[in-house]
């Protein structure tokens, strides 16, 4: 469906700015949202102003904290605040990105990060809008940042994790038909991706690491794993058993480049 008016939260992300990419493409009106646009879904600042008109609101709104109260109070209190203007402004749809395996107390015990995921998705499912939620596992792109935390000069000190990951490109062009199938849906759906390949973040590293030499800025002579987030995430709880599987494996997205 062309031509809505869609609000992207936290549009200067990773899937946030790439979905806004992709929604412009397709011809609709994308109003791009941040705390440097003067909206902070924090306090509820300037989020009604975002949402007036909007046929969808897309929460793609991240906050990497690591104790569990922290992670709560951001994911639990922009929700509540997204839902509110929301319904008050009439956007028809909500759509909440979020994290396969968020809400498995297997996943998270140890890492207050997906606890406050979990917490997202129960506030829109439990709103009495029309939501769409998308789980997703991990992106590529996102070991660039995971090894810059892991690494203590020459060596990398990685979780045990299991993933599924995929393009974060390729995640927003699956989220981006969503949107357009979903808008005149008055019925809760989810959306559940998933890559091709299962594999720990270790193996991609050093798959990445062979291509290119270096990731992040880090050139590690050791790649360390041990299970310090639980056995959750190492035994595979953050990849999904169904949903859609995308069809672009980590070494045709190395071969194409970073923005395949």
């Amino acid at each position: 469906m062309a031509g809505m008016i869609i609000t992207v939260l936290g549009a200067r992300g990773t899937i946030g700015s790439r979905l806004a990419d992709q929604l412009e493409e397709r011809a609709h009106d994308v109003r791009r949202v941040s705390r440097r646009s003067g909206v902070d879904a924090r306090t509820g600042v300037g989020l009604r102003e975002a949402l007036r008109g909007a046929d969808v609101a897309v929460d793609c709104l991240n906050h990497m904290a690591l104790r569990a109260a922290t992670a709560e109070d951001f994911f639990r209190g922009t929700a509540q605040h997204v839902v509110r203007s929301a319904r008050s402004e009439g956007v028809r749809r909500l759509v909440c990105v979020s994290i396969a395996g968020a809400a498995d107390p297997a996943v998270n015990r140890l890492l207050g990060y997906y606890r406050g995921k979990a917490a997202q998705e129960q506030v829109y499912s439990t709103s009495r809008e029309a939501v769409t939620i998308v789980r997703s596992t991990q992106w590529y792109e996102l070991m660039d940042d995971v090894l810059r935390r892991a690494s203590i000069g020459p060596v990398s000190v990685l979780p045990t994790m299991t993933v599924a990951a995929l393009s974060a490109d390729r995640a927003a062009r699956h989220i981006a038909d969503e949107i357009d199938a979903s808008v005149e849906d008055l019925q809760d759906r989810t959306l559940t991706l998933r890559g091709p390949q299962t594999a720990t973040i270790r193996e991609i590293a050093r798959t990445i690491l062979a291509a290119r030499g270096s990731i992040g800025g880090r050139r590690p002579r050791a790649l360390v794993q041990l299970p310090y987030l639980g056995q959750g995430i190492a035994g595979g709880g953050l990849v999904p058993a169904d949903g859609i599987v995308d069809d672009l494996t980590l070494e045709d997205w190395l071969a194409a480049g970073p923005s395949s």
